[in-house]
């Protein structure tokens, strides 16, 4: 069920219905990302700036200069995980011209969807952001010590977010929950999948509009499945 769903993404996104989603997903994204990246830059530097011990005052010189090492370190390593909650913002903005232009390739049998508005969906993407955030930062520490973990974290995180948003569009909150439980297992392999492109430098450009046509055609093998 996700190798052809997979197999089927990938020779859609190339083409010209794709085009609009694609580029759009691709300044979103970034702009998501920059932001998320800015604002955990300036979190560390303000934590570091003008550090001082009791009793013995500011901290300088050599100390100083690798507090400022580290302050770099932990920013890249920050963003580096900032981009799971900037991909699940980022999706709210073109989820429907993605699921449109799948739709309409591989289901036109399936009419055209009710939808949402922009900012019930930007709302939505918000939403999960936000989880992502506070799922992330308590587990930050041990990424360190056991690297699948962030793997297996926002891989749940994200297939439930992006197989979610898609099935909204035309099902109500207890058939998503009831779809989503007959692909379980794909869903959230696709969504490990997903958390793996999002730490490939510019490939995670592009893994929002991947993840969202990806879990277009898992929701739909679910309906299928179901009925």
């Amino acid at each position: 069920m996700l190798v052809p769903a997979i197999m089927k993404t990938l020779r859609q996104m190339p083409t010209g219905p794709m085009l609009r989603p694609l580029v759009l997903g691709l300044v979103v994204t970034a702009l998501c990302i920059i932001g998320f990246g800015v604002t955990v830059g300036a979190g560390v530097s303000w934590l570091v700036s003008g550090l001082s011990i009791p009793f013995v005052g500011e901290i300088g010189g050599a100390a100083d200069n690798a507090l400022g090492w580290l302050a770099g370190i932990g920013s890249v390593v920050a963003m580096a995980f900032a981009f799971t909650p900037a991909a699940a913002a980022a999706i709210g903005f073109f989820v429907d011209p993605v699921a449109d232009a799948v739709e309409a390739r591989y289901y036109p049998e399936s009419g055209p969807a009710k939808g949402r508005s922009l900012a019930i969906e930007v709302g939505m993407g918000l939403r999960y952001a936000g989880l992502a955030i506070l799922l992330n930062i308590p587990l930050l520490p041990f990424y360190f010590i056991f690297p699948p973990l962030p793997a297996a974290v926002n891989g749940w995180l994200l297939g439930r977010s992006f197989f979610d948003m898609t099935a909204l569009r035309r099902e109500t909150p207890a058939r998503v929950r009831q779809l989503r439980r007959t692909v379980r297992f794909h869903m959230i392999l696709g969504g490990i999948l997903l958390a793996v492109m999002t730490l490939i430098p510019f490939v995670n450009l592009f893994s929002p509009v991947f993840g969202l046509a990806m879990m277009t055609h898992l929701y739909h093998a679910a309906r299928e499945r179901s009925a």
